[in-house]
């Protein structure tokens, strides 16, 4: 009996060490595995961004799935995979993952502006317009943003209103302001008439112009007009003007370019773009016209969210002008 009770102790004193080194053993692969895990993550992140840069996409979402499947609640990864479903057009995908994002950090302002952007890019302005007030909250100088968005979703007296409200607060962005004049209809789009003897309301320069033009009604004195008024930053005017100039001198390059420009200002980059190509062909060993006419198509591209193509251009007008 007492042979079979110090078997047992002894056995038992035995298996201590043995047990103790299991435990020590099992915390340590442990460790290895997070380990493992923090640097497979960081591989495949890293991946996803090589690939975004060269636009493979669809290459990108798979590495970036990969960091998801090892973090589902990692920010940084839903926000990436929403931006590479946007590049795609997959927009029920790219909100699916950026709605996500936003159930862990309700008020981050990236991942807001970026819905806000899906919703634009699928015409839904009136969900635009919600996610834009949640922006507010947080930066109220943004404000102004809203504007655009309402004009879109065909709320054009709130549009008015807030135009209204932002220059009685002196927060009315200068580029909004050829538009607020649009909508009040503040800004003659008609022929100005021309007054004489009025001492204390001496003309402008661009009045003498236009009064100029109207008088001799050639192209020479057209373009002195359309580059006074893109002095002045008058666009909607300039807008006009350029394509009355379009119709009647359609083979002068510069006509098209002063139009362009106007749609770029207005933000209408898709058709400042048709405007450009267009008027591209009729610049003839022009290297300083034709690099002006690439500035903007880099403009057009950057408004259009397509950076690529915004720096080739830039980079073509650089090219030019070194000729």
């Amino acid at each position: 009996m007492i042979k079979t009770i110090l078997h047992i102790i002894i056995a038992g004193v035995l298996l201590i060490p043995v047990f103790s080194f299991s435990q020590e053993d099992v915390a340590s692969r442990e460790e290895l595995l997070v380990e493992q895990e923090s640097i497979n993550f960081q591989t495949f992140f890293f991946e996803a961004l090589q690939q975004k840069v060269i636009e493979n996409y669809d290459k990108a979402i798979y590495a970036l799935e990969a960091c998801n499947n090892i973090d589902n609640k990692n920010t940084a990864v839903l926000y990436e995979l929403s931006k590479n479903y946007v590049y795609l057009l997959k927009y029920s995908e790219a909100e699916y993952y950026v709605l996500k994002g936003l159930e862990i950090e309700p008020n981050n302002i990236f991942m807001l502006e970026h819905l806000k952007e899906i919703k634009a890019k699928q015409n839904d302005f009136e969900g635009a317009i919600l996610i834009q007030k949640r922006i507010i909250a947080q930066k109220p100088e943004l404000e102004s943003e809203l504007v655009l968005l309402q004009i879109k979703s065909g709320n054009i007296n709130e549009a008015i209103e807030l135009l209204k409200k932002l220059e009685k607060d002196n927060n009315l962005p200068s580029h909004l302001i050829p538009l607020k004049l649009a909508l009040l209809q503040e800004t003659p789009l008609e022929e100005p008439t021309i007054t004489t003897n009025i001492p204390n309301h001496p003309k402008s320069k661009l009045d003498n112009l236009k009064k100029d033009y109207y008088l001799k009604n050639d192209y020479q004195s057209l373009k002195l007009v359309l580059e006074r008024e893109l002095k002045e930053k008058d666009y909607l005017q300039l807008l006009k003007d350029s394509q009355d100039g379009i119709d009647l001198y359609p083979a002068q390059p510069f006509v098209y370019l002063m139009n362009g420009i106007a749609l770029n200002s207005l933000r209408k980059y898709k058709d400042a773009v048709l405007i450009f190509g267009t008027g591209l062909d009729f610049v003839v060993e022009d290297y300083s016209l034709e690099a002006d006419f690439m500035d903007q198509l880099g403009l057009s591209y950057k408004g259009m969210g397509q950076n690529k193509k915004a720096v080739e251009y830039y980079n073509k007008a650089v090219d030019l002008r070194k000729k």
